[in-house]
This record gives C-alpha cells, structure tokens and sequence, in this order.
C-alpha cells in the first residue's frame, strides 16, 4: 500500500513539473518574440532622424505661447 501511495505521488509531482515547465516555455517563447516599439525606441539612428524630421516640421514656430511668457 505504502509503495502504491510512493508511486502515486510521484507520478503527481512529475505531471506539475511538467504542466510547471510548459508554462515558463511559453512565457520564455513570448519574450522572445520581437517587439517592434522597443525596437524602434531603442535604435539611435531612428531616434535622431525622427527627433531631426520633428525640428524640421517646428521650424518657424514659436518655441513658446504668449500666456508662457514673461513673470509670474
């Protein structure tokens, strides 16, 4: 009896394990997978080119409101 007990929850702590480890691979698969905002917001060259196309179209603006300007 003892020995089927053994058996039984051995077998029940590898079935956990295993349901265990299908979930961190699809999380690990998930993180894996690319995220395009992180890659934009990270390469340098697309942030100075957009940065420089932003000063571009601002040009000519005034860099502040007249309610911004001057004390208090």
């Amino acid at each position: 009896m003892n020995s089927v007990r053994f058996v039984w929850g051995l077998f029940l702590a590898l079935a956990v394990g295993f349901v265990l480890m299908a979930g961190v691979q699809g999380a690990a698969q998930a993180a894996e997978e690319e995220n395009h905002c992180f890659t934009c917001h990270t390469n340098a060259r697309k942030l100075i080119q957009i940065t420089r196309e932003i000063a571009e179209a601002d040009k000519g603006k005034k860099a502040a409101s007249a309610e911004s300007e001057g004390e208090g």
